[in-house]
């Protein structure tokens, strides 16, 4: 038997350092949105939530 505690704990590091990346990502994607592409562009529109952000985090990671 080995003792597993060390490697669930890091494994939970690890999650919730890949969901505080992704939040961190998905706040500052919105406001680099919002302030800069959907102003230059007069094709987009405005981003109203982190929600769009982060499915076009999924959309853009599917195409890769």
């Amino acid at each position: 038997m080995t003792d597993m505690s060390g490697s669930n704990k890091k494994d939970m590091y690890k999650d919730v350092a890949l969901l505080l990346s992704i939040l961190i990502v998905a706040f500052v994607g919105k406001y680099l949105w919002n302030s800069t592409v959907a102003e230059l562009f007069t094709f987009v529109r405005p981003v109203q939530s982190v929600w769009q952000i982060i499915g076009l985090m999924i959309f853009i990671s599917l195409l890769k």
